[in-house]
C-alpha cells in the first residue's frame, strides 16, 4: 500500500507555503505543510511584521512567548476577524493562468486573566496572567492550475506507456489508464489510444481549503518588573482537503477526438499537542530582551483518497474482447490511512527598543530545521519518506522587524518578515517568502481596536507527472484584520 501510495500523490500540491518538486512521497509534502511556521495573532503583532518575542502586553503573548502575559495589569478580551484574498498567476510553457481565493475568517480570540499586584503590594514576585486563546496558525483556501495548447506537447499517457512498459504490468494509480482503455495491450507492450493524437489541450485546477488552528493554555510571571517567564500548552487541529483535475484534450482535422480527466481527492484531519515556554529581560527601562522555545507539535493525522479517470472516445474505441467503448469511468477503491507527525522545535529570540511614550521598534529571529520532521505509521513503513525528509528539507533562519508610533492614543505601525526556503537545495527555485505589513490603532483606557493590512509574495512549484515541465506559480496573498480589545 505503500508503494501506491508513494504514486499517487505524485500529482499533490504544496500550499500555507510552497510546492514540491522534488519529493518521490506524498508524505513528505503533507509533513512539510503541517509544519511551516510563520507567526499569527491580532491585528497589532500582524502590522508589526509578526514580532512579538520581546513585545509584551499582547493576546497573541499566548501562543507566542508565554512570558509577556507578565506585563499585564488589566485583564483583557480581544477577538479579531480577518479577510484574506489569494492571487496566483501560473506560467506553463511560456502560457500564464490567474487563479484568485478568498476567504473570510476569525484568526484570533483570546482572553487573559490578569493577577497582577498593586504598586503598594510588597513582594519580589509581581504577580502574572493567565491565558487562553484560539489561533488560526495556517489557511490551506487556494485555487491554482494551469492551461496548455502549445503544439507537440507531451501527455500524460506518454508517460505511463514508458511506465507500463518497463514494470511489464501496469498497476495503482497506472491500472486506472488501464481499465479506462487509454492505454492498451500491442504485440510489444503497451501503447496509447488510438483517438489520440499530436493535437493535444491540457489543463488541470488544484482547489484546497482547510486550516490548522491552535487552542493555548498559558501563565506568564513578572519577577520585580524585571525578568519575565511563562510557559504554554497547545492542542492543535487540522483539516485539508484538495481536489485535482487534471484534462487532456486531442483533436485532428479528420473529428478523431479523445477526452480524458484525472480527479483526485485527499482529505487529512488530526489534531497534536505541543508545550512552550518563554523569558523576556529587561536590562534597562527602555530594552526588552525576549528568548522563546517551543516543542515539536506531536500529532496524529487520519487520511482517505480517492481518485478516478473518466474518458470520452470519438468514434467510439474498438477493443477486441468488450467492443465498442464510447465512454469509460473508472475508481479506485477508498484509500484509508493514518500516520504521525512530529514537526521541529523553534527557537526564537528578540529586541524591542522604546523611546519613551513616543514609540518603538521591534525585531525577532527565528531557527527551525525542518530536516528534524519524523513521519511514524501502524499501516505502512515510513523510512523512504524520512530518508526523503532529510536529503530535501533544511535549516531556515526566519526574522521580521516592525515599529510603532505614539501619537496620543493613536497608534501607527509598519513591519517587514523574510521566511526562508525550507529546501536544502534550492537550487533555479527559491521558495523563500517577503512579507510587507502595516496599519494603525487607537488605544484608550479600557478600549482598543486595531487594523491591519499584510501581502506576503512567494513563488511555488508545480509538476503534474514526473516528466511533465514545471508551471510557475507567482502568489500574493493579501491579509486585512480588525482587533478590538476590551479591558476589564
Amino acid at each position: 500500500m505503500k508503494a501506491l501510495k508513494s504514486i499517487l500523490l505524485l500529482f499533490a500540491f504544496l500550499l500555507l507555503s510552497v510546492t514540491l518538486v522534488d519529493a518521490q512521497s506524498g508524505y513528505v509534502e503533507d509533513a512539510l505543510r503541517f509544519s511551516m511556521y510563520h507567526p499569527t495573532g491580532t491585528a497589532r503583532i500582524t502590522a508589526l511584521g509578526g514580532t512579538q518575542h520581546s513585545l509584551g502586553g499582547d493576546i497573541s503573548n499566548i501562543h507566542g512567548n508565554p512570558a509577556g502575559l507578565g506585563f499585564f495589569q488589566k485583564s483583557e478580551f480581544n477577538v479579531t476577524a480577518g479577510y484574506t484574498d489569494w492571487n496566483a498567476e501560473s506560467i506553463f510553457l511560456n502560457q500564464g493562468s490567474n487563479y484568485n481565493a478568498t476567504n473570510f475568517h476569525v484568526p484570533n480570540i483570546g482572553v487573559v486573566i490578569s493577577r497582577a499586584k498593586g504598586p503598594l503590594e510588597v513582594g519580589d514576585w509581581r504577580g502574572g496572567s493567565f491565558g487562553f486563546s484560539l489561533n488560526r496558525s495556517a489557511n490551506f483556501r487556494t485555487n491554482s492550475g494551469y492551461s496548455s495548447s502549445q503544439l507537440d506537447q507531451e501527455s500524460i499517457l506518454d508517460y505511463y506507456v514508458d511506465l507500463y512498459n518497463e514494470s511489464g504490468v501496469p498497476g495503482g494509480l497506472d491500472g486506472l489508464f488501464f481499465d479506462a482503455y487509454l492505454i492498451n495491450p500491442v504485440d510489444n507492450g503497451y501503447d496509447y489510444s488510438p483517438n489520440a493524437t499530436d493535437q493535444l489541450e491540457k489543463f488541470e485546477l488544484v482547489e484546497t481549503e482547510g486550516n490548522m488552528n491552535q487552542i493555548s493554555f498559558s501563565y506568564g510571571g513578572n519577577y520585580k518588573n524585571k525578568l519575565f517567564l511563562g510557559a504554554n500548552l497547545g492542542v492543535v487541529t487540522m483539516n485539508y482537503r484538495r481536489v485535482q483535475s487534471y484534462s487532456e484534450e486531442f483533436l485532428s482535422n479528420n473529428q478523431t477526438s479523445l477526452f480524458s480527466s484525472l480527479d483526485q481527492n485527499l482529505l487529512l484531519e488530526g489534531s497534536g499537542v505541543n508545550i512552550g515556554v518563554g523569558a523576556i529581560y529587561k536590562p534597562i527601562d527602555q530594552l526588552n530582551i525576549g528568548v522563546t522555545f517551543h516543542s515539536p507539535t506531536w500529532s496524529r493525522i487520519n487520511e482517505e483518497y480517492l481518485a478516478g479517470i473518466y474518458a470520452e472516445f470519438s468514434p467510439p474505441y474498438q477493443d477486441p474482447e468488450f467492443g465498442s467503448i464510447s465512454e469509460e469511468q473508472v475508481d479506485t477503491d477508498l484509500y484509508v490511512s493514518s500516520f504521525s507527525l512530529r514537526s521541529p522545535m523553534r527557537l526564537g529570540s528578540g529586541l524591542t527598543y522604546f523611546f519613551g511614550k513616543n514609540g518603538f521598534l521591534s525585531a525577532d529571529v527565528d531557527y527551525v530545521d525542518y530536516s528534524m520532521i519524523n513521519l511514524r505509521s501502524n499501516v505502512f513503513n515510513t523510512g523512504a519518506d524520512n530518508r526523503e525528509i532529510r536529503a530535501l528539507y533544511g535549516q531556515t533562519i526566519n526574522y521580521r522587524v516592525g515599529g510603532e508610533a505614539r501619537i496620543d492614543e493613536l497608534r501607527i505601525r509598519a513591519g517587514y518578515a523574510y521566511f526562508g526556503d525550507p529546501f536544502v537545495n534550492a537550487g533555479d527555485f527559491d521558495r523563500s517568502m517577503t512579507q510587507l505589513s502595516g496599519g494603525i490603532g487607537v488605544k484608550l483606557s479600557t478600549f482598543s481596536v486595531d487594523f491591519s493590512l499584510m501581502s506576503n509574495t512567494f513563488n511555488s512549484y508545480y509538476t503534474s507527472y514526473p516528466t511533465s515541465p514545471i508551471a510557475v506559480t507567482e502568489n500574493q496573498r493579501l491579509n486585512g484584520m480588525l482587533s478590538f480589545g476590551f479591558a476589564f
